[in-house]
Protein backbone atom coordinates (compact mmCIF):
# COMPACT_ATOMS: atom_id res chain seq x y z
CA UNK A 1 0.00 0.00 0.00
CA UNK A 2 1.20 3.52 -0.80
CA UNK A 3 2.73 5.30 2.20
CA UNK A 4 0.51 8.36 1.75
CA UNK A 5 -2.66 6.25 1.51
CA UNK A 6 -1.66 4.37 4.67
CA UNK A 7 -1.28 7.66 6.56
CA UNK A 8 -4.62 8.94 5.24
CA UNK A 9 -6.30 5.75 6.46
CA UNK A 10 -4.62 6.16 9.85
CA UNK A 11 -5.98 9.71 10.06
CA UNK A 12 -9.47 8.44 9.20
CA UNK A 13 -9.29 5.62 11.77
CA UNK A 14 -8.08 8.10 14.40
CA UNK A 15 -11.11 10.33 13.95
CA UNK A 16 -13.55 7.43 13.67
CA UNK A 17 -12.21 6.07 16.97
CA UNK A 18 -12.88 9.45 18.59
CA UNK A 19 -16.41 9.44 17.13
CA UNK A 20 -16.97 5.96 18.58
CA UNK A 21 -15.81 7.03 22.04
CA UNK A 22 -18.00 10.13 21.95
CA UNK A 23 -21.05 8.13 20.85
CA UNK A 24 -20.54 5.51 23.57
CA UNK A 25 -20.32 8.22 26.22
CA UNK A 26 -23.43 9.94 24.82
CA UNK A 27 -25.47 6.75 24.97
CA UNK A 28 -24.37 6.08 28.56
CA UNK A 29 -25.30 9.63 29.59
CA UNK A 30 -28.67 9.45 27.82
CA UNK A 31 -29.47 6.16 29.52
CA UNK A 32 -28.79 7.69 32.93
CA UNK A 33 -30.36 11.09 32.20
CA UNK A 34 -32.16 11.47 28.85
CA UNK A 35 -32.55 15.27 29.02
CA UNK A 36 -28.98 15.99 30.07
CA UNK A 37 -27.15 18.84 28.38
CA UNK A 38 -24.02 16.70 28.47
CA UNK A 39 -25.69 14.27 26.04
CA UNK A 40 -26.52 17.17 23.70
CA UNK A 41 -22.92 18.40 23.88
CA UNK A 42 -21.62 14.91 23.12
CA UNK A 43 -23.93 14.73 20.08
CA UNK A 44 -22.39 17.94 18.74
CA UNK A 45 -18.95 16.54 19.51
CA UNK A 46 -19.71 13.36 17.53
CA UNK A 47 -20.99 15.36 14.55
CA UNK A 48 -17.99 17.69 14.58
CA UNK A 49 -15.53 14.79 14.76
CA UNK A 50 -17.39 13.06 11.92
CA UNK A 51 -17.29 16.31 9.93
CA UNK A 52 -13.54 16.58 10.51
CA UNK A 53 -12.88 12.95 9.55
CA UNK A 54 -14.78 13.11 6.27
CA UNK A 55 -13.70 16.61 5.23
CA UNK A 56 -9.99 16.21 6.00
CA UNK A 57 -9.87 12.72 4.47
CA UNK A 58 -11.52 14.03 1.30
CA UNK A 59 -9.00 16.87 0.93
CA UNK A 60 -5.99 14.62 1.56
CA UNK A 61 -7.35 11.91 -0.74
CA UNK A 62 -7.95 14.36 -3.59
CA UNK A 63 -4.41 15.68 -3.18
CA UNK A 64 -3.03 12.14 -3.38
CA UNK A 65 -5.13 11.29 -6.45
CA UNK A 66 -4.06 14.43 -8.30
CA UNK A 67 -0.35 14.08 -7.63
CA UNK A 68 0.37 10.37 -7.04
CA UNK A 69 -2.21 8.00 -8.59
CA UNK A 70 -0.59 6.41 -11.66
CA UNK A 71 2.16 9.02 -11.37
CA UNK A 72 -0.35 11.89 -11.32
CA UNK A 73 -3.92 12.01 -12.57
CA UNK A 74 -3.91 12.98 -16.27
CA UNK A 75 -7.59 13.98 -16.38
CA UNK A 76 -8.55 16.04 -13.28
CA UNK A 77 -11.62 17.56 -14.96
CA UNK A 78 -13.07 14.17 -15.87
CA UNK A 79 -12.37 13.09 -12.28
CA UNK A 80 -14.39 16.07 -11.03
CA UNK A 81 -17.22 15.38 -13.49
CA UNK A 82 -17.38 11.80 -12.22
CA UNK A 83 -17.92 13.14 -8.71
CA UNK A 84 -20.76 15.35 -9.90
CA UNK A 85 -22.51 12.36 -11.48
CA UNK A 86 -22.01 10.21 -8.38
CA UNK A 87 -23.44 12.92 -6.12
CA UNK A 88 -26.64 12.91 -8.13
CA UNK A 89 -26.85 9.11 -7.99
CA UNK A 90 -26.27 9.06 -4.23
CA UNK A 91 -28.85 11.83 -3.70
CA UNK A 92 -31.44 9.89 -5.74
CA UNK A 93 -30.70 6.72 -3.78
CA UNK A 94 -31.02 8.61 -0.47
CA UNK A 95 -34.38 10.11 -1.43
CA UNK A 96 -35.71 6.72 -2.53
CA UNK A 97 -34.52 4.93 0.62
CA UNK A 98 -35.96 7.60 2.93
CA UNK A 99 -39.22 7.62 0.91
CA UNK A 100 -39.08 11.35 0.31
CA UNK A 101 -41.29 12.64 -2.52
CA UNK A 102 -39.60 13.26 -5.88
CA UNK A 103 -41.83 16.12 -6.97
CA UNK A 104 -41.26 17.76 -10.32
CA UNK A 105 -39.74 21.20 -9.60
CA UNK A 106 -40.92 24.40 -11.20
CA UNK A 107 -39.01 26.04 -14.03
CA UNK A 108 -37.61 28.60 -11.60
CA UNK A 109 -36.40 25.88 -9.24
CA UNK A 110 -34.79 23.98 -12.12
CA UNK A 111 -33.06 27.15 -13.31
CA UNK A 112 -31.81 27.92 -9.80
CA UNK A 113 -30.52 24.37 -9.27
CA UNK A 114 -28.81 24.51 -12.68
CA UNK A 115 -27.03 27.75 -11.72
CA UNK A 116 -25.89 26.12 -8.48
CA UNK A 117 -24.67 23.08 -10.42
CA UNK A 118 -22.81 25.26 -12.93
CA UNK A 119 -20.97 27.17 -10.18
CA UNK A 120 -20.31 24.00 -8.18
CA UNK A 121 -18.66 22.29 -11.14
CA UNK A 122 -16.32 25.22 -11.77
CA UNK A 123 -15.57 25.61 -8.06
CA UNK A 124 -14.64 21.96 -7.48
CA UNK A 125 -12.75 21.65 -10.77
CA UNK A 126 -10.57 24.68 -9.99
CA UNK A 127 -9.96 23.41 -6.44
CA UNK A 128 -8.93 19.94 -7.60
CA UNK A 129 -6.63 21.30 -10.32
CA UNK A 130 -4.92 23.59 -7.80
CA UNK A 131 -3.58 20.49 -6.02
CA UNK A 132 -1.33 19.94 -9.02
CA UNK A 133 0.56 23.14 -8.20
CA UNK A 134 0.31 23.95 -4.47
CA UNK A 135 0.38 22.16 -1.12
CA UNK A 136 -2.68 21.25 0.95
CA UNK A 137 -1.48 23.63 3.68
CA UNK A 138 -1.31 26.63 1.32
CA UNK A 139 -4.61 25.61 -0.29
CA UNK A 140 -6.34 25.50 3.11
CA UNK A 141 -4.93 28.88 4.09
CA UNK A 142 -6.11 30.49 0.85
CA UNK A 143 -9.59 29.02 1.35
CA UNK A 144 -10.05 31.49 4.21
CA UNK A 145 -10.60 34.17 1.56
CA UNK A 146 -14.01 32.77 0.64
CA UNK A 147 -15.77 35.08 3.09
CA UNK A 148 -14.46 38.14 1.24
CA UNK A 149 -16.00 37.12 -2.07
CA UNK A 150 -19.27 36.04 -0.44
CA UNK A 151 -19.66 39.49 1.13
CA UNK A 152 -18.70 41.34 -2.08
CA UNK A 153 -21.13 39.41 -4.29
CA UNK A 154 -23.78 39.51 -1.57
CA UNK A 155 -23.56 43.31 -1.50
CA UNK A 156 -23.71 43.55 -5.29
CA UNK A 157 -26.82 41.35 -5.37
CA UNK A 158 -28.31 43.13 -2.32
CA UNK A 159 -28.44 39.87 -0.37
CA UNK A 160 -26.03 41.02 2.35
CA UNK A 161 -25.71 44.14 4.48
CA UNK A 162 -22.42 45.76 5.36
CA UNK A 163 -21.41 47.79 8.38
CA UNK A 164 -18.17 49.39 9.52
CA UNK A 165 -17.42 46.42 11.78
CA UNK A 166 -18.01 43.84 9.03
CA UNK A 167 -15.91 45.84 6.55
CA UNK A 168 -13.10 45.96 9.13
CA UNK A 169 -13.15 42.20 9.68
CA UNK A 170 -13.09 41.53 5.93
CA UNK A 171 -10.05 43.79 5.59
CA UNK A 172 -8.42 41.87 8.45
CA UNK A 173 -9.07 38.59 6.62
CA UNK A 174 -7.67 40.01 3.38
CA UNK A 175 -4.54 41.21 5.19
CA UNK A 176 -4.10 37.79 6.80
CA UNK A 177 -4.38 36.06 3.40
CA UNK A 178 -1.81 38.49 1.98
CA UNK A 179 0.66 37.63 4.74
CA UNK A 180 -0.03 33.92 4.26
CA UNK A 181 0.70 34.15 0.52
CA UNK A 182 3.80 36.28 1.11
CA UNK A 183 5.14 33.70 3.54
CA UNK A 184 4.75 30.75 1.11
CA UNK A 185 8.25 29.51 0.28
CA UNK A 186 7.16 27.61 -2.87
CA UNK A 187 4.64 30.09 -4.25
CA UNK A 188 3.04 29.03 -7.54
CA UNK A 189 1.00 31.64 -9.39
CA UNK A 190 -1.10 29.09 -11.30
CA UNK A 191 -2.19 27.28 -8.15
CA UNK A 192 -2.80 30.60 -6.38
CA UNK A 193 -5.14 31.90 -9.11
CA UNK A 194 -6.91 28.56 -9.39
CA UNK A 195 -7.78 28.66 -5.68
CA UNK A 196 -8.93 32.27 -5.89
CA UNK A 197 -11.04 31.41 -8.95
CA UNK A 198 -12.61 28.54 -7.04
CA UNK A 199 -13.41 30.98 -4.22
CA UNK A 200 -15.19 33.31 -6.66
CA UNK A 201 -17.25 30.41 -8.01
CA UNK A 202 -17.86 29.15 -4.47
CA UNK A 203 -19.17 32.54 -3.33
CA UNK A 204 -21.58 32.69 -6.26
CA UNK A 205 -22.58 29.10 -5.56
CA UNK A 206 -23.36 29.85 -1.90
CA UNK A 207 -25.53 32.83 -2.82
CA UNK A 208 -27.30 30.91 -5.59
CA UNK A 209 -27.91 28.00 -3.20
CA UNK A 210 -29.33 30.35 -0.58
CA UNK A 211 -31.66 31.94 -3.12
CA UNK A 212 -32.74 28.57 -4.56
CA UNK A 213 -33.44 26.90 -1.22
CA UNK A 214 -35.45 29.87 0.05
CA UNK A 215 -37.55 30.42 -3.08
CA UNK A 216 -38.01 26.95 -4.58
CA UNK A 217 -39.03 24.90 -1.54
CA UNK A 218 -36.47 22.22 -2.43
CA UNK A 219 -34.58 20.42 0.32
CA UNK A 220 -30.79 20.28 0.33
CA UNK A 221 -30.84 16.70 -0.99
CA UNK A 222 -33.30 17.55 -3.78
CA UNK A 223 -31.11 20.49 -4.77
CA UNK A 224 -28.09 18.17 -5.05
CA UNK A 225 -30.13 15.82 -7.24
CA UNK A 226 -31.33 18.52 -9.63
CA UNK A 227 -27.98 20.33 -9.82
CA UNK A 228 -26.05 17.15 -10.76
CA UNK A 229 -27.00 17.20 -14.49
CA UNK A 230 -25.97 20.85 -14.85
CA UNK A 231 -22.65 20.16 -13.09
CA UNK A 232 -21.87 17.28 -15.42
CA UNK A 233 -22.94 19.10 -18.60
CA UNK A 234 -20.84 22.14 -17.62
CA UNK A 235 -17.62 20.12 -17.48
CA UNK A 236 -18.34 17.75 -20.38
CA UNK A 237 -17.26 20.06 -23.27
CA UNK A 238 -14.12 21.14 -21.37
CA UNK A 239 -13.24 17.48 -20.76
CA UNK A 240 -13.66 16.67 -24.45
CA UNK A 241 -11.48 19.59 -25.55
CA UNK A 242 -8.77 19.26 -22.92
CA UNK A 243 -8.62 15.63 -21.81
CA UNK A 244 -10.02 13.51 -24.63
CA UNK A 245 -6.62 12.07 -25.52
CA UNK A 246 -5.80 11.22 -21.89
CA UNK A 247 -9.09 9.33 -21.50
CA UNK A 248 -7.77 6.62 -23.82
CA UNK A 249 -6.08 5.43 -20.63
CA UNK A 250 -9.48 3.95 -19.67
CA UNK A 251 -9.74 1.78 -22.77
CA UNK A 252 -8.80 -1.35 -20.82
CA UNK A 253 -11.62 -2.90 -18.70
CA UNK A 254 -9.23 -3.42 -15.80
CA UNK A 255 -8.30 0.27 -15.74
CA UNK A 256 -11.99 1.21 -15.85
CA UNK A 257 -12.59 -0.90 -12.73
CA UNK A 258 -9.63 0.66 -10.93
CA UNK A 259 -10.81 4.15 -11.82
CA UNK A 260 -14.38 3.42 -10.72
CA UNK A 261 -13.17 2.23 -7.30
CA UNK A 262 -10.93 5.29 -7.10
CA UNK A 263 -13.80 7.70 -7.82
CA UNK A 264 -16.36 5.85 -5.72
CA UNK A 265 -14.61 6.45 -2.39
CA UNK A 266 -14.14 10.26 -2.59
CA UNK A 267 -17.53 10.57 -4.29
CA UNK A 268 -19.21 8.83 -1.38
CA UNK A 269 -17.20 10.90 1.11
CA UNK A 270 -18.36 14.12 -0.61
CA UNK A 271 -21.97 12.97 -0.35
CA UNK A 272 -21.53 11.88 3.28
CA UNK A 273 -20.00 15.27 4.05
CA UNK A 274 -23.20 16.94 2.84
CA UNK A 275 -25.36 14.77 5.13
CA UNK A 276 -23.18 15.53 8.16
CA UNK A 277 -23.18 19.27 7.47
CA UNK A 278 -26.97 19.31 7.09
CA UNK A 279 -27.35 17.58 10.45
CA UNK A 280 -24.70 19.76 12.07
CA UNK A 281 -26.34 23.05 11.16
CA UNK A 282 -29.59 21.75 12.67
CA UNK A 283 -28.12 21.41 16.16
CA UNK A 284 -25.65 24.33 16.25
CA UNK A 285 -25.60 28.04 15.54
CA UNK A 286 -23.67 29.73 12.77
CA UNK A 287 -21.18 31.08 15.32
CA UNK A 288 -20.48 27.61 16.71
CA UNK A 289 -20.09 26.24 13.21
CA UNK A 290 -17.65 29.03 12.33
CA UNK A 291 -15.50 28.27 15.37
CA UNK A 292 -15.31 24.58 14.52
CA UNK A 293 -14.72 25.43 10.85
CA UNK A 294 -11.75 27.63 11.74
CA UNK A 295 -10.31 24.90 13.92
CA UNK A 296 -10.79 22.41 11.08
CA UNK A 297 -8.51 24.52 8.87
CA UNK A 298 -5.74 24.26 11.45
CA UNK A 299 -6.26 20.50 11.87
CA UNK A 300 -6.21 20.00 8.08
CA UNK A 301 -2.87 21.80 7.82
CA UNK A 302 -1.42 19.70 10.65
CA UNK A 303 -2.44 16.44 8.95
CA UNK A 304 -1.13 17.66 5.58
CA UNK A 305 2.25 18.14 7.27
CA UNK A 306 2.05 14.65 8.78
CA UNK A 307 0.86 12.85 5.63
CA UNK A 308 2.71 14.66 2.84
CA UNK A 309 5.60 16.18 4.80
CA UNK A 310 4.64 19.70 3.73
CA UNK A 311 6.39 22.68 5.29
CA UNK A 312 4.92 25.91 6.59
CA UNK A 313 6.49 29.10 7.91
CA UNK A 314 5.83 31.18 11.01
CA UNK A 315 4.75 34.06 8.78
CA UNK A 316 2.11 31.83 7.17
CA UNK A 317 0.73 30.76 10.54
CA UNK A 318 0.58 34.42 11.61
CA UNK A 319 -1.41 35.32 8.50
CA UNK A 320 -3.72 32.35 9.00
CA UNK A 321 -4.31 33.38 12.63
CA UNK A 322 -5.29 36.91 11.52
CA UNK A 323 -7.64 35.53 8.85
CA UNK A 324 -9.30 33.07 11.23
CA UNK A 325 -9.70 35.79 13.87
CA UNK A 326 -11.41 37.99 11.29
CA UNK A 327 -13.73 35.12 10.30
CA UNK A 328 -14.69 34.53 13.94
CA UNK A 329 -15.40 38.23 14.55
CA UNK A 330 -17.44 38.38 11.34
CA UNK A 331 -19.56 35.42 12.43
CA UNK A 332 -20.12 37.09 15.80
CA UNK A 333 -21.20 40.38 14.22
CA UNK A 334 -23.41 38.59 11.71
CA UNK A 335 -25.05 36.56 14.48
CA UNK A 336 -25.83 39.72 16.46
CA UNK A 337 -27.22 41.44 13.37
CA UNK A 338 -29.57 38.55 12.62
CA UNK A 339 -30.66 38.42 16.25
CA UNK A 340 -31.59 42.13 16.15
CA UNK A 341 -33.47 41.65 12.87
CA UNK A 342 -35.34 38.68 14.33
CA UNK A 343 -36.33 40.68 17.43
CA UNK A 344 -37.52 43.60 15.30
CA UNK A 345 -39.60 41.23 13.21
CA UNK A 346 -41.21 39.76 16.33
CA UNK A 347 -42.11 43.23 17.63
CA UNK A 348 -43.62 44.22 14.29
CA UNK A 349 -45.73 41.08 14.06
CA UNK A 350 -47.27 41.34 17.54
CA UNK A 351 -48.44 44.96 17.28
CA UNK A 352 -52.25 44.93 16.96
CA UNK A 353 -54.05 46.85 14.25
CA UNK A 354 -56.65 49.48 15.10
CA UNK A 355 -59.59 47.28 14.10
CA UNK A 356 -58.38 44.21 16.03
CA UNK A 357 -59.39 43.09 19.49
CA UNK A 358 -56.87 43.46 22.34
CA UNK A 359 -54.57 40.46 22.61
CA UNK A 360 -53.72 38.57 25.79
CA UNK A 361 -50.58 37.11 24.28
CA UNK A 362 -49.09 35.61 21.19
CA UNK A 363 -46.83 32.72 20.38
CA UNK A 364 -44.95 32.74 17.08
CA UNK A 365 -42.41 29.98 17.42
CA UNK A 366 -39.72 32.16 19.01
CA UNK A 367 -41.08 32.01 22.54
CA UNK A 368 -44.15 33.52 24.21
CA UNK A 369 -44.86 37.21 23.73
CA UNK A 370 -47.20 38.95 26.16
CA UNK A 371 -48.69 42.29 25.16
CA UNK A 372 -50.44 44.42 27.79
CA UNK A 373 -52.90 46.95 26.29
CA UNK A 374 -54.47 49.79 28.27
CA UNK A 375 -56.46 51.29 25.38
CA UNK A 376 -57.65 49.29 22.38
CA UNK A 377 -56.41 51.75 19.76
CA UNK A 378 -53.02 52.63 21.25
CA UNK A 379 -50.59 49.71 21.35
CA UNK A 380 -48.13 50.22 24.23
CA UNK A 381 -44.59 48.78 24.27
CA UNK A 382 -44.59 44.99 24.29
CA UNK A 383 -42.56 42.78 26.53
CA UNK A 384 -40.72 40.28 24.39
CA UNK A 385 -39.18 37.16 25.86
CA UNK A 386 -38.01 35.79 22.56
CA UNK A 387 -35.22 33.38 21.84
CA UNK A 388 -33.42 33.92 18.58
CA UNK A 389 -33.33 30.80 16.50
CA UNK A 390 -29.96 29.35 15.45
CA UNK A 391 -28.77 30.79 12.20
CA UNK A 392 -28.32 27.99 9.70
CA UNK A 393 -25.70 27.95 7.02
CA UNK A 394 -26.19 26.26 3.72
CA UNK A 395 -24.41 23.01 3.34
CA UNK A 396 -21.50 22.70 1.07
Amino acid sequence: MNEHVAKILQELIFFLALVGVSECLRRLVRRAKPDSRVAEALLICSLVLGWYSVSITLVLLNKWVMTSWKGGLPFPLFYTMSHMILKGCFALFYLLVTCQPLKVPSCGACFGASIVGFMTALDVAASNMSFLFITVAFYTMLKSASLIFILVFGLLLRMEQCSLGIAGTVLLIAFGIFITSYGETEFDATGFWLVLSSEVFAAMRWLATQKTLHSSGLSAMQTVLFMSPASSVTLAPIVVLREWHELTFLAEPQEVLHYFLLVLVPGFLAFLLLLIEVQLVKVTSSLTLSVFGNLKSVVTIIFSIVVFGETTTLLQWSGLLLALTGMLVYARLKNKSLAVDSLALVRYEVLPQEDEEPLEGNENGCGEVDVQIDEPKVPPPSTVGAKTAPVEEEPQ
